[in-house]
């Protein structure tokens, strides 16, 4: 099974691709979490993203080439954060990707959430009120530190997700031809929206 699970910053795809991966058998893939990690050990890629203004997609090819790495010879994935272009959603043709789900939730929203969102190093996310830790301020899967991304900041936010729909629309009409596209409510209990988007997980095996 191959799956890609888009929607914009906040909307809760990272904590749902991972439940699903757990559920499903997936090998989980985000986008994002690739790119910070090549931050974080100072590769000549993640330097490169580095000089990129906040709330900037990388360039196409970059993050393209990134995930072709991650998903070669891999047949069970969840692909989370990619495409976000139209020209990286035609690459995806090659990858045999069985069905696409879109998280669909408004602007307000995000900020609110957003604002309550912790991460660990390797990638784990929580939510101060909606998903805490056992412990407060430590990861309950790997013991360390939860911090509040840059990222996370009110005009930051504002920003990404401008981009983000901006670019969004042609990739979602370009899967949607491909009937391939799955919309879903992500503005609602976080586990009513993991248990949405798991019926439509489960339909592919019909």
């Amino acid at each position: 099974m191959k799956i890609i699970i888009l929607g914009p910053p906040g909307s809760g795809k990272g904590t749902i691709a991972e439940k699903l991966a757990k559920e499903f058998k997936l090998i989980p893939i985000s986008a994002g979490e690739i790119l910070r990690k090549e931050i974080a050990r100072h590769t000549k890629i993640g330097k490169k993203v580095k000089s990129i203004g906040k709330g900037v997609l990388a360039p196409n090819k970059l993050v393209s080439d990134i995930i072709r790495k991650n998903i070669k010879n891999k047949n069970n994935f969840i692909l989370d954060g990619f495409p976000r272009t139209i020209s990286q959603a035609k690459e995806t043709g090659i990858m045999g990707i069985n069905e696409v789900i879109y998280l669909n939730v408004a602007e307000k929203p995000i900020i609110k959430r957003l604002s309550g969102r912790r991460v660990c190093p390797k990638g784990h996310t929580y939510h101060l009120t909606n998903f805490p830790p056992k412990k407060p301020g430590i990861c309950d899967i790997d013991s360390s530190k939860l911090e509040k991304r840059e990222d996370d900041k009110p005009e930051v936010i504002k920003k990404r997700f401008k981009i983000f729909h901006k670019e969004i629309k042609p990739v979602l009409a370009y899967f949607k031809h491909k009937k391939l596209l799955k919309t879903t409510n992500a503005d609602q209990n976080p586990m009513n929206a993991y248990l949405d988007v798991k019926k439509l997980v489960k339909n592919i095996y019909k």
